[in-house]
């Protein structure tokens, strides 16, 4: 059978600098992730990584490409900005569905120095267009308004490729100090439920993106999805077919609960990572979507990681599910 979507997943690049950054990165909850990035970050990240993994999927020529946050370190403006021209380097807004992580709102920014330089990526297709597809799904997310980029309130994002819905969600929230942890809320699961209930009798399939890990024990509290106990009861009753995560940076594959059949939650490696450590290699995931005989789908996967020796991305063995 031939094949419904062909899409990258990428995550958590922090592929941008510091450098010249100046008292604005010396105040309050900047300070710490300074820090953080002169005696740790900085060495376990570099664009070069990055850009090989950018020239690497551009070649893939991918249906759709998914990145699942964290693109800054503490959210300067500079950082926005370095980070919109990477995505130009992706791919075009069309093509590429972003989600924000923690460090793209590790403090208060004004909306037009941070997140508004990535709507186009951030947003989900206009409220018109959904209509023309489906008026109950339509209803069941919120079109952001003057090209501005979604707000927390305005999540679950959505995108529909074909029979395959990608449906962003917002788990990231100021926090205090040493915390990473993030929330959806109820308003934003509530109509992430009826988004779920909709698609499935649409005939879609349903692939969920969030930032933070989903299954139980993934994190520690500090840097936990503090309402994930509410998202896992929602996802047993709707169903959805998968859910890529970032925030790990490694590689994690677990199965939830879901109606009828287990659902695949996927985290993916730092796309940018230069850390030597054997459990955290830059990588970047690959999926197919196809329909399956039995009815439903099939999801294959494939991952491809970067060799030093050759400065390039290169297929892995191994497969995810």
């Amino acid at each position: 059978m031939s094949t419904l979507i062909r899409f990258a997943h990428l995550s958590d690049w922090h592929a941008t600098t510091l450098r010249g950054a100046g008292s604005a990165a010396w105040r309050g909850k900047r300070l710490s992730g300074w820090a953080s990035w002169y005696f740790s970050r900085r060495h376990h990240h570099a664009s070069a990584v990055l850009e090989a993994a950018i020239r690497d999927v551009r070649a893939q020529a991918f249906d759709r490409i998914l990145v699942t946050g964290d693109l800054t370190h503490i959210s300067l403006p500079a950082e926005f900005e370095a980070a919109r021209r990477q995505l130009e380097q992706l791919g075009p807004p069309e093509q590429v569905f972003l989600i924000p992580g923690n460090h793209d709102c590790y403090v208060e920014v004004d909306p037009a120095q941070g997140w508004d330089r990535w709507a186009p990526y951030l947003r989900g297709q206009a409220s018109a267009a959904l209509r023309a597809l489906d008026v109950e799904l339509a209803e069941a997310v919120v079109d952001p308004r003057d090209g501005r980029a979604p707000r927390h309130a305005d999540y679950p994002t959505l995108r529909v490729f074909g029979r395959v819905a990608l449906i962003g969600l917002c788990s990231v929230i100021p926090t205090p100090v040493f915390r990473a942890g993030g929330l959806l809320g109820s308003e934003q699961l509530a109509r992430l439920r009826r988004l779920l209930i909709r698609a499935e009798a649409l005939g879609l399939c349903r692939v969920v993106m969030i930032h933070h890990p989903v299954h139980p024990h993934g994190e520690p509290p500090r840097r936990a999805l503090w309402d994930a106990d509410a998202l896992r009861a929602l996802l047993a009753e709707t169903g959805a077919e998968l859910v890529l995560h970032g925030h790990k940076h490694r590689r994690r594959v677990h199965l939830l609960e879901g109606p009828r059949r287990p659902i695949p939650a996927i985290g993916v490696p730092s796309t940018s990572s230069a850390d030597p450590r054997p459990d955290r290699p830059a990588q970047y995931h690959l999926f197919s979507v196809r329909d399956a005989p039995e009815g439903g789908f099939v999801i294959e996967t494939s991952v491809r990681g970067y060799d030093a020796n050759a400065g390039a991305f290169v297929a892995l063995s191994d497969r995810l599910v």
